[in-house]
């Protein structure tokens, strides 16, 4: 009888259960029933018409976990899917056996006014260089600011998911993060730029009896480039509880 848990992947912002084939394989040679499910407006899975919120997407996941008759799943959350987690466990109490965190920004690592300013700027240059002839320069120079103050999956996002995209960064998941009593394993790249391990830090400081294990020489996507190190840690922790 197989006594390992099931495992779900939540994919990052921009990226899809397909990206996680590489560590999807590795867990599952191991033994591990694990799935990597499309969030809404990301790989196979439909675009939404209206903006959401980091409650649809646990309800999502909640629906998908009983269509799926999955109990008692370890979520590996990598960058934005990490939020879900954590929003997950907050909303959903008991019903999850352990998070494995990933380049999750539980604090935002933009500042909040910086934050804000950015989106204010966004609009005025809208605006801006919906002039001829600056209008030809529009998404150079928008893809420039976006990268400039560290948001390129703005840039990236259209429609409703752009909307999307400002209300699950606008979050705060401090409660979450202290609502937390399960083990719960912060697992991340040296050298993550996209959510630096100071991020990790003040996490860890947050949820109660967590464990932080930073892998050398890692960047944001240790989890799918680097499947077999990320995994030796990960099946290490799930074994300890």
């Amino acid at each position: 009888m197989n006594d390992r848990p099931p495992i779900i992947i939540l994919h990052g912002w921009g990226l899809s259960g397909k990206t996680f084939e590489p560590l999807v394989s590795v867990l599952t040679k191991l033994g591990y029933r694990v799935t990597a499910p499309d969030m809404p407006g990301f790989g196979g899975a439909q675009t939404p018409d209206k903006p959401l919120a980091l409650s649809d997407y646990v309800a999502f996941i909640h629906d998908y976990l009983k269509k799926n008759s999955i109990e008692q799943p370890v979520f590996i959350g990598h960058s934005f899917g990490g939020r879900v987690a954590l929003k997950y466990q907050l909303l959903y109490p008991k019903s999850v056996a352990a998070l494995i965190l990933s380049g999750t920004p539980g604090f935002t690592p933009i500042p909040k006014k910086k934050l804000l300013l950015f989106i204010a700027l966004a609009k005025v240059g809208k605006l801006l260089f919906s002039i001829p002839p600056l209008n030809f320069f529009q998404d150079a120079v928008r893809r420039w600011y976006y990268y400039f103050v560290g948001a390129k999956e703005f840039f990236r996002a259209e429609g409703a998911m752009r909307e999307t995209f400002k209300r699950v960064v606008r979050e705060d998941l401090v409660s979450a993060m202290e609502t937390v009593d399960i083990p719960t394993l912060l697992l991340w790249g040296e050298y993550d730029i996209i959510v630096p391990v100071s991020i990790a830090e003040r996490m860890h400081q947050v949820i109660a009896g967590s464990e932080l294990i930073v892998i050398p020489e890692a960047d944001h996507g240790v989890p799918f480039k680097q499947p077999e190190v990320f995994t030796s840690y990960a099946e290490r922790f799930i074994g300890s509880h």
